[in-house]
Order: C-alpha cells, then sequence, then structure tokens
C-alpha cells in the first residue's frame, strides 16, 4: 500500500506533495535519479524524467520531469491476477510525453487506449504558467478495479487545496481509510497554521513528521494496513504466493517530499525509511541517506493559459 497528500493552494508553493512507497523490502529498486527510462542505445538527450525505479518492472511509483509534469501511481487492494498491460507504463507515457500536450489531452489519451490493467489509482499534475507564476492543475484516473474500464476526473476544489490517495477505490470510500483521513487532516492543519514564511526545510520536516504516523494498534495482515501511514515491516506472503515459501517482510520502504515553488524553483527529497539486510532482517534506516534534487522549471516548455509557448 502506499499513500499520498498535496495541495495546490499553498501561499509560497504551487505544490506540496508528500507521499510513503510501500512495498516488500526485498524488491529491486533503484533510488531516485535522472534518468529517460529505457532510452535508445546511442541516445544522448539530457534525460528529462526524476523518479525511483521499480527494477522488476521497470517503471515507477512517483516521478516528475523537469517541464514539471508529476505522475503518481497507486494499486488497488485486490485479488492477485494477470492482466495484458504493466501499470508502469501509464507513468512513464505520461513523464516522456511531448510538452504541447496539456493535461485534458493527456488524460483523454490514456482513457481512450483502455488497457487491461490490474487495479489502479493514478495522479497526474500539470503546471500552468500565469505570467512569470507557476500553478498546477490535476486529474485522478482510475479503472476500480483489476481489468475495470478506465475513468477520469477532475480534482475536486477539496482536493485541489488539500488532497489524499492511498489503495482504496475512488467513490467507494477510499476517502474515509483511516490513514487518508488523518494524513489530509495533518496537512489541512499545516496548510492553515503557516503564516507563509516558513523554511522549506521547516515545510519539509512537517511533511515527512506526516508520513511517519502510525497508529496505536500495530497491523497484523494486509487489511489493516489502510490504519496507518507508516508501515513498519510486516511479514505477509508475496502477492500470487502459494503459501509454500516463507513470508517477506512488507512495509514502508521510502518517503518522498516536492515542494514547487511559485518561481518553478523544485526541491525534491527522498528518505529510506526502511530496508531489508544481507540476513534478510529488517533495519530503519538513517534519515541523513536522503537524496536531495534541486533543478527549476523551464519556463519556455510549461504550457501558458493552455497553449504551449
Amino acid at each position: 500500500m502506499c499513500v499520498a497528500f498535496w495541495s495546490l493552494s499553498h501561499r509560497e508553493y504551487s505544490l506540496v506533495l508528500c507521499s510513503n512507497r510501500d512495498e516488500f523490502l526485498s524488491r529491486p529498486t533503484q533510488p531516485a535519479h535522472f534518468h529517460s527510462f529505457d532510452s535508445e542505445p546511442g541516445q544522448t538527450a539530457e534525460p528529462q524524467v526524476l523518479s525511483g525505479r521499480d527494477l522488476r518492472a521497470g517503471g515507477t511509483w512517483l516521478g516528475i520531469n523537469t517541464s514539471g509534469k508529476i505522475a503518481l501511481l497507486t494499486n488497488i487492494t485486490e485479488a492477485y491476477g494477470n492482466y495484458s498491460s504493466s501499470r508502469g507504463h501509464l507513468v512513464s507515457s505520461y513523464l516522456q510525453s511531448s510538452t504541447s500536450r496539456s493535461l485534458q489531452d493527456e488524460t483523454r489519451r490514456i482513457v481512450e487506449e483502455d488497457g487491461r490493467y490490474a487495479g489502479f489509482n493514478l495522479l497526474l499534475l500539470a503546471p500552468t504558467s500565469h505570467g512569470e507564476q507557476l500553478t498546477f492543475d490535476g486529474s485522478f484516473v482510475t479503472n476500480h478495479g483489476g481489468g475495470g474500464e478506465i475513468a477520469a476526473r477532475s480534482l475536486s476544489d477539496q482536493e485541489k487545496r488539500c488532497g489524499g490517495l492511498s489503495n482504496g477505490i475512488d467513490g467507494s470510500g477510499a476517502s474515509d481509510w483511516p490513514k487518508v483521513k488523518h494524513g489530509t487532516k495533518e496537512l489541512d492543519d499545516l496548510l492553515r497554521s503557516d503564516p507563509g514564511d516558513l523554511a522549506e526545510v521547516d515545510i519539509s520536516e512537517h511533511l515527512f513528521q506526516l508520513l511517519s504516523w502510525r497508529s496505536e494498534n500495530p497491523p497484523k495482515a494486509r487489511a489493516e494496513l489502510r490504519n496507518t501511514i507508516q508501515i513498519e515491516p510486516l511479514p505477509v506472503p508475496a502477492m500470487g504466493s502459494t503459501g509454500s515459501t516463507a513470508p517477506e517482510f512488507y512495509g514502508t520502504r521510502l518517503s518522498t517530499v516536492i515542494l514547487i515553488r511559485k518561481n518553478g524553483d523544485v526541491l525534491f527529497i527522498e528518505r529510506d525509511i526502511w530496508r531489508i539486510g544481507a540476513d534478510g532482517t529488517p533495519w530503519k534506516a538513517d534519515p541523513s541517506t536522503q537524496r536531495v534534487f534541486r533543478f527549476t522549471i523551464a519556463p519556455d516548455v510549461v504550457v501558458q493559459h493552455g497553449i504551449s509557448t
């Protein structure tokens, strides 16, 4: 299970976003770095995408490109199944798409593609230039469960102010999950209490603190993971397991904070939370292992009032 919270209406920032990646601790993964997914051999273009990489499937769960487009993917909690299309393609295709395509065009493309995917929720964000300032708009795309028809909608005004997303089904109680309710309330409280002059380090630490919240009763089964934001290592059977193999440890592998100022300055911080040792024992990572990236969204590639500049 993964979880994310965001706001598109901060006084100083066009976007405030924080997210946990929950996964089997042994799953091969690359930390966040600039790359071009699987670019053609000999390609010399500068890498345009900043994200971690899932080395088993080749995709990512959260990424941003240098023009400011952001995609965040969560899986819907459901029984294991085999489907013809890879969910990771939804993220990579958006982050690698032409800067001239609007958010509405990109959303329409995904819906019309109508691939057969395991259950997913997909948050798409894109910047728009208003003179020297950026704002973000967002779309929510989902198939409501494995093999379902893909549908999309714009973010509501409330979701633009303070939104939350995990592994539930949109319109069927997903926003009532305890972890989503707790996180959105904490973020809303932060937004209301911030006078607008908090330093980046203070805001980012508040967000990492939000992502560290654990329920009083630690989850003991998959169905209880919706009750806590940060998941301590839990031995659970791998998806698709026959039960003949030993359980693997599942938990919060890392936390990410993205802050984008209205002038286009981006701060991206990825912090390890739980890791797995060579002997198979989980251990808590040192916060100093975080990876910090800064860049500025190029104004000449940002859509301006719906028209590419």
